[in-house]
């Protein structure tokens, strides 16, 4: 019986062996590359709006009223915060009364003229008022993209400092030529907005020509021009991609085949 134990034990030693030698060959001629996470819907994260149907057909939007005949859409954050959000001047004479910004405000004009003392915001206008500044809207109408690392102070106008808005005409037909694009990758030109650091909010304009992806991470991207890919989904001139909350979202974006693409992203 010793024996037969003996036997068998060289025996299933021999056959460990040879099972974890053909495993560990098998294991280093198999080995592979991991293939890359594919990009996950924008839905996943993001509402995508189109701005067109936007002004076009407001009736189909959840609107509150911000101020007499001003109407307001959150479209990520509160009102009471931090938010993304579009301002609808129903009259042709739409006004806000004097109001204080501590941190950064961000306007796009979708369609529509918004004026205050520093000026006449046109549509495809984007202005940027810095912490501290505080402004007074009247004679105004249209819809507008609002980003707003603080809401508007309606009590501490007394604050309100001397300042000017950083103002960019994005329908320029020589935008990429007036203003410095860098190059960040082949096929990509960025331009970073020059912001106040402290101002909670930052702004780059994105010039692609090219398929290769470009990582842009932020609360929100609008196509200006031309035909983008937004995490895999090609978007038309005028539609709008917006984090479901106030924390920045990471995007890959790219122009469309055969097309170019401007787009503007706006981060909290």
């Amino acid at each position: 019986m010793n024996c037969f134990r003996a036997v068998l034990l060289r025996v299933l030693a021999s056959a460990c062996v040879v099972s974890c030698g053909s495993s560990q060959d098998t294991t280093e001629t198999t080995a592979t590359t991991a293939a890359p996470e594919p990009l996950l819907p924008i839905s996943t994260s993001s509402t995508v709006l189109d701005l067109t149907d936007v002004k076009t057909n407001p009736s189909g939007y959840e609107w509150f009223d911000f101020r007499p005949n001003v109407m307001k859409l959150i479209l990520s954050g509160a009102a009471e915060t931090e938010h993304v959000a579009i301002l609808w001047y129903t009259v042709t004479d739409g006004a806000v009364g004097l109001h204080y910004h501590s941190k950064t405000e961000s306007v796009y004009a979708i369609e529509g003229t918004q004026t205050d003392a520093k000026g006449v915001y046109p549509t495809q206008t984007v202005y940027f008022n810095p912490p501290g500044s505080g402004h007074q809207i009247s004679n105004s109408t249209g819809f507008f993209i609002l980003a707003y690392a603080s809401p508007p102070d309606f009590a501490s106008t007394d604050l309100i400092g001397e300042y000017e808005p950083v103002r960019i005409d994005t329908g320029a037909a020589d935008l990429t030529l007036a203003y410095p694009f860098t190059a960040a990758q082949p096929g990509v030109g960025v331009y970073t907005v020059p912001l106040d650091g402290m101002g909670g909010l930052s702004a780059e304009l994105l010039e692609l020509s090219g398929s290769q992806g470009y990582d842009y991470e932020g609360n929100y991207l609008l196509v200006l021009k031309g035909s983008c890919d937004i995490q895999g989904t090609t978007l038309a001139e005028g539609m709008l991609v917006v984090a479901k909350t106030v924390v920045p979202e990471p995007y890959e974006i790219a122009a469309s085949s055969g097309a170019s693409c401007l787009a503007m992203g706006v981060s909290f």
